[in-house]
């Protein structure tokens, strides 16, 4: 599959890893509300390919994605000013932002980010609503709202405490000030740093042999870790059972269980 629109985002299918791809380099690849609309419409797009068992997202030129496009943002405050751009339109933008965050936590496969220079703002809400993130040593994270005086939005109050903790958290939202890739790695906020011009080879390795492995227990590994994020102890003992019988019952249980005591690869279907 491969796609592209007036918005510049890509989307292609090869074997089992899909890319999605934000090709405004002349912007930093920042967004658009209408890009985010197109974001979602090609998440949904790959979301309906069965075979796709990873997602790779990155940007190209010299940033990942540097959050809102500053002359939308400019047009925005103008319109407050002048009472055309009000609490409704506000809401409605949000919604094609956060659908995004949304898609991205219920897709059936895990999504790696591949990050390089600016992953700021909106891009460092998107990072940290993928499950995995491979950094470029020129990477810059953070979230710079506070400089403008708005607030962090896409689900990023949500997910950073839960991977940096609460006082690395509260300093990032409260100062606006942005981290290298290897502060980002020591906080757990990303899982391995390389030079920039090996981002997306090593994602793509990463996600090759995600995909190489059972689809079903991948994916029913993604669900449980993120529901034990608000879970008790006793609910996710209780899931990890159910989830168990599942995968145990499973073609693919029974091919790998065939393929490792014949010494092979195994050729799982995701059933």
């Amino acid at each position: 599959m491969s796609a592209a629109a007036p918005g510049r985002i890509h989307a292609r299918i090869d074997g089992h890893v899909a890319w999605l791809i934000l090709d405004r380099p002349d912007k930093l690849n920042a967004m658009t509300i209408e890009s985010w609309r197109l974001m979602g419409q090609r998440l949904e797009e790959i979301e309906k390919n069965p075979d796709v068992r990873v997602l790779i997202l990155a940007g190209e030129g010299r940033a990942f994605l540097a959050g809102h496009d500053v002359g939308e943002m400019k047009e925005h405050a103008e319109g407050i000013d002048a009472g055309t751009f009000r609490a409704a339109e506000l809401h409605e933008g949000q919604k094609s932002l956060q659908e995004t965050t949304r898609r991205i936590r219920r897709a059936r496969y895990p999504v790696i980010a591949a990050v390089h220079g600016f992953a700021v703002g909106a891009g460092c809400e998107v990072t940290l609503a993928c499950d995995l993130v491979v950094a470029g040593a020129s990477t810059r994270l953070g979230f710079p709202e506070v400089n403008v005086g708005v607030t962090i939005t896409n689900g990023g109050t949500f997910l950073l405490p839960r991977k940096v903790g609460l006082a690395r958290a509260r300093e990032l939202a409260y100062t606006g000030e942005f981290i290298d890739a290897h502060q980002a790695l020591a906080m757990g906020l990303i899982n391995r740093v390389v030079p920039d011009d090996q981002v997306r080879a090593e994602a793509e390795k990463l996600a090759r042999r995600i995909a190489s492995r059972s689809p079903l227990a991948v994916q029913l590994h993604k669900t449980m870790i993120d529901r034990g994020q608000e879970s008790s102890l006793e609910a996710m003992l209780a899931f990890e059972t159910e989830a168990l019988v599942v995968s145990a019952l499973s073609d693919d249980h029974r091919e790998g269980v065939k393929a490792f005591f014949g010494r092979r690869e195994p050729q799982f279907k995701g059933t």
